[in-house]
């Protein structure tokens, strides 16, 4: 059986704490906005339909 324990000295997973450092840590290059890949992604999508049906 696992037995939980609380108290002061409990932290959570460490891998979530790598994590977080990982994603907070700023890199060059260019900054891409979520708004801006689905967009990118839908076009795409219509693209491939227009030439689909044109052929």
């Amino acid at each position: 059986m696992v037995k939980f324990q609380s108290g002061p000295n409990v932290s959570g997973p460490s891998s979530s704490i790598g994590i977080m450092r990982f994603f907070d840590a700023e890199t060059p290059g260019p900054k891409i906005t979520p708004e801006f890949f689905i967009g990118l992604a839908i076009i795409v999508i219509v693209v491939l339909l227009v030439i689909k049906n044109l052929l």
